[in-house]
């Protein structure tokens, strides 16, 4: 009997080759996509990627995946979110502290919206870690498994599966990766490519930033000690 797999997909190439490789094996898959929001209504992705996202998740629908979108909590909801215990009881949380791997606002908002995501029955979770990324193949399990792992696909034989199947999202053509452009991994070019495309989200930020500011004038969000605006 063919597998359920529950797959976590970013919109990345090794998610997305993941996603392909099961529903090309006849797998029953349940694609599970976690979109981190600046606020409900502005995505904390760049637009082509976002558009990419809404775009492929009908694509695999349409060939015979579930597919189920989450967010979690807003950014700017985690920013001004009162702490409930610790030295600063009841003070906001402010911009994430930022340790590689270990971004509070991911393990906040993405860990508890996919733990809420009830897909049904599955066999095992398919987390898309290529072959070449040892380093990460320590997550790997009975129950927790990668697909690429087990049929030794690097990361650029992933991308080229995507390629063949015209599923790369346009943001491979300007940056190497996908994720938060708020997070320190991003370049600043990236998070102004974000402000030109959501303007709307320059005052949202600004008003983050001096509310941080204000109660916690020690902290710097993002590398190098910088402020966003």
């Amino acid at each position: 009997m063919k597998p359920t797999v529950k797959v976590s997909w970013s919109g990345g190439k090794d998610s997305t080759c993941a996603v392909l490789l099961h529903l090309e094996m006849g797998h029953k898959v349940k694609a599970v996509n976690y979109t981190p929001m600046f606020t409900e209504e502005i995505p904390l992705l760049l637009k082509e990627h976002y558009e990419f996202i809404q775009n492929t998740a009908e694509l695999f629908r349409d060939i015979g995946a579930d597919v189920y979108m989450v967010t979690g909590i807003t950014y700017y909801d985690f920013v001004l979110r009162k702490k409930t215990n610790g030295a600063d009881k009841g003070g906001i949380m402010g911009f994430p502290c930022y340790i590689p791997r270990m971004c509070k606002f991911k393990n906040f908002s993405k860990e508890r919206a996919l733990h809420r995501c009830d897909v049904g029955y599955y066999d095992y979770e398919d987390i898309g870690i290529a072959y070449d990324e040892k380093l990460r193949q320590k997550q790997l399990n009975d129950k927790v498994r990668s697909i690429l792992v087990e049929y030794k696909i690097t990361e650029e034989q992933a991308m080229e599966i995507c390629k063949i199947n015209n599923l790369v999202s346009p943001l491979y053509k300007q940056y190497k990766r996908d994720g938060c452009t708020l997070c320190p991994n991003a370049p600043k070019r990236e998070r102004e490519q974000w402000f030109r495309e959501y303007p709307e989200a320059i005052p949202i930020l600004k008003e983050l930033q001096d509310k941080v500011r204000a109660e916690k004038p020690e902290q710097s969000p993002l590398r190098n000690h910088e402020w966003f605006l």
